[in-house]
């Protein structure tokens, strides 16, 4: 029993021995105490079985290995050609590791090298300390009878601890790299590297700083004593480093959790709210739905009774027409028609007020705005270092991720010898084109086809266009910004261009977009034409609102307008970048990118994203409503973009180029 509780102790006290070495003396790879540790030319030390396992995952089922590099600090280990399953013994055991391990009282089971290289498995009883390999008792006497190792001191596993000094003379560590039978003598300050005496007379004999380490070598205790300090405040933090990495993936789920709870909260508050609206329309649906029953009941008991007494004066009519004289059936019928007659006057006229009734939910703009935002845009999960804002990740896709597939390209020529300059294009109600030529002061309408049907010639240079329907009718609407004025013209059975009016703008404006049946917002430069602006106005040219914002001017901008009417885009040439306004003045955010150059126009296709032409860089922008890069579409057809619009559908856009002519691009899902 006593023996027992001995061998008991005795297991506990080498657990706890390895616990106790585990951090000192473990493998980087696998985390577990050595076996059998192979030591690589930068002096970090691997398990025999881990390294192999990484040189396989180097070569990946290939037979030979041309550069291995070291799995922890990236140091090159070997370069040449060996055998995935040679390579391992290229790296000799590490001895010094081998003695701690023994001092330690660590177990160590290890197999003959020469042995393991054949794919024979016999356990090792020496090592040599020269070539520092592990020996079979069989392998051990060939290598003392070799001619190259009959010089190699051969020592058992065991006597390790104790022969230190062998060990330490004989490793590899301090011998010469090029020359390895030759022990490090020297070294050489100029070069900072150690030498042997065959380098220091061969290679190093010119350069004067070059000692003999015997002679020279300094008292190294206080400079030990600083690397292990500098060792240990090198482990403190990386240790330290590595708990901050488990405090911030436990802040992550705890981050996780919160945010969860906070749209779970988020949509109970959602959810009360329209609960609240739900009970509140049920509850005044009720009552007026009461109050028009007692209206309609009491409106219905009149006219039943009007009902019953016309059918008494059919009877009493009925009666009198079978006895009454002529003169009596006049006069009663004159009073009976009397009767009837201020009846109906009286019925005519609530007849003519019955008014058809109905219900109508008119729900807050706001709460529209939110609703119409896209899914992938209601919200996103962002990574945020160091309470920086978050990194805007490029490439984020819309749930209907497209490509842009070209399908046509026209080119123009100008009507005259003068070059033209198609500044923007759009399409018409019925799939016609208006094509602005901005050098040449016209207009140009086109057929599907992208041939001229008409043109019209202006005073002022034209720079944008827009559609509107008022009044029944397609108004075109064209921005002069040099008579600070918007052009209004019809257009009649789709051949012609008709002047209708003008509008007066308080500066010149650019960019132009059609906000409602009435209404126009123009953007352009300020009167400084140091700063932008924007305004809503209409067709009678009054001014609804007017805002400013920053941005060095002297160029022109464009405007386009989300399917919802609740977001505003202006590019700007001069500052290389797109903004982002509300409807109310709010700037949600400007968009800048390095080849994002000369942008110019902008619209919107049925997902609502964003497209910026860039005429110096010759590519289009594909943002996401919120402003976040989804792709940038290469240009094809021709240099200097310009305008670009969506078709009615929003899935076919067409392109103007400055110079040239158009390019008609479809958008396709890639699921198609």
């Amino acid at each position: 029993m006593a023996t027992a509780s001995k061998d008991l102790n005795a297991s506990d006290e080498i657990q706890e021995s390895e616990e106790t070495l585990s951090d000192d003396l473990s493998c980087p790879l696998c985390m577990k105490i050595f076996r059998s540790p192979r030591r690589l030319p930068c002096l970090h030390s691997f398990c025999h079985d881990c390294l192999q396992s990484h040189i396989y995952n180097i070569a990946y089922l290939k037979d030979s290995v041309k550069e291995l590099c070291c799995p922890l600090c990236g140091n090159l280990a070997f370069t040449g050609e060996s055998s995935t399953n040679k390579l391992v013994h290229l790296f000799p055991l590490n001895t010094l590791m081998l003695s701690a391990l023994m001092k330690s009282k660590v177990k160590i089971d290890l197999v003959c090298n020469d042995c393991q290289a054949q794919d024979v498995i016999s356990p090792a009883k020496n090592v040599c300390t020269v070539c520092e390999e592990a020996l079979c008792i069989q392998c051990s006497k060939l290598h003392g009878i070799s001619r190259l190792s009959t010089n190699h001191t051969i020592l058992k596993i065991e006597d390790l601890p104790c022969k230190q000094q062998t060990v330490l003379q004989n490793s590899e560590i301090f011998r010469c790299t090029e020359h390895t039978s030759l022990p490090i003598e020297y070294y050489c300050k100029d070069h900072e590297t150690q030498l042997c005496i065959k380098c220091s007379v061969d290679d190093h004999a010119s350069c004067p700083e070059v000692i003999k380490l015997a002679n020279k070598t300094p008292d190294l205790s206080e400079a030990l004593n600083q690397m292990k300090a500098q060792m240990k405040n090198l482990e403190d933090q990386l240790k330290q480093f590595a708990a901050n990495n488990i405090l911030n993936l436990s802040k992550l789920e705890s981050d996780v959790k919160d945010l969860t709870i906070e749209i779970r909260t988020l949509k109970k508050n959602i959810n009360d709210a329209l609960d609240d609206l739900e009970k509140r329309v049920k509850e005044e649906g009720i009552k007026i739905i009461n109050g028009e029953k007692k209206r309609i009941e009491q409106t219905n008991k009149r006219c039943q009774s009007h009902v019953m007494a016309i059918r008494n004066s059919n009877v009493v009519l009925e009666s009198a027409s079978k006895y009454a004289t002529q003169n009596q059936m006049f006069l009663l019928m004159n009073k009976i028609t009397n009767q009837c007659f201020m009846s109906k006057q009286h019925n005519d006229d609530r007849i003519s007020k019955n008014d058809v009734l109905s219900l109508q939910l008119e729900v807050n703009p706001q709460l529209n705005s939110v609703i119409n935002i896209p899914r992938g845009e209601i919200g996103m999960l962002r990574m945020k270092k160091n309470g920086e804002n978050p990194v805007v990740p490029d490439g984020f896709k819309p749930l209907k991720e497209c490509i842009a597939e070209r399908v046509n390209v026209k080119d123009i020529k100008g009507l005259n010898d003068k070059m033209p300059w198609y500044t923007k294009v759009i399409f018409t109600s019925n799939e016609q084109l208006l094509l602005v030529d901005c050098e040449n002061k016209m207009i140009h309408l086109l057929d599907s086809l992208c041939s001229i049907v008409c043109s019209h010639t202006l005073i002022y240079k034209p720079f944008d266009i827009c559609i509107l329907n008022a009044q029944g009718q397609d108004l075109v609407a064209v921005s002069l910004p040099n008579a600070k004025s918007v052009h209004l013209f019809s257009l009649k059975e789709e051949i012609s261009i008709t002047y209708v009016k003008q509008i007066q703008t308080k500066y010149k404006c650019f960019g132009i977009a059609a906000y409602s049946h009435e209404e126009l917002i123009v953007s352009g430069l300020c009167g400084d034409n140091m700063r932008y602006y924007w305004s809503i106005i209409t067709l009678d040219g009054k001014e609804k609102s007017y805002h400013e914002f920053d941005g060095a001017g002297r160029y022109h901008t464009y405007v386009a307008l989300n399917a919802f009417k609740s977001r505003l885009y202006i590019s700007a040439k001069k500052d290389d970048s797109l903004h982002c306004f509300g409807l109310n003045g709010t700037k949600h955010f400007s968009f800048r990118h390095p080849d994002l150059k000369g942008p110019q126009g902008v619209s919107v296709d049925r997902d609502d994203n964003v497209y910026v032409v860039c005429c110096f860089s010759d590519n289009i922008f594909q943002l996401s409503p919120g402003g976040l890069l989804i792709r940038i579409i290469v240009n094809e057809i021709g240099e200097y973009p310009m305008g670009i619009s969506f078709d009615k559908n929003g899935d076919t856009f067409v392109l103007s180029h400055l110079y040239t002519g158009l390019g008609l691009y479809r958008l396709v899902l890639k699921n198609e």
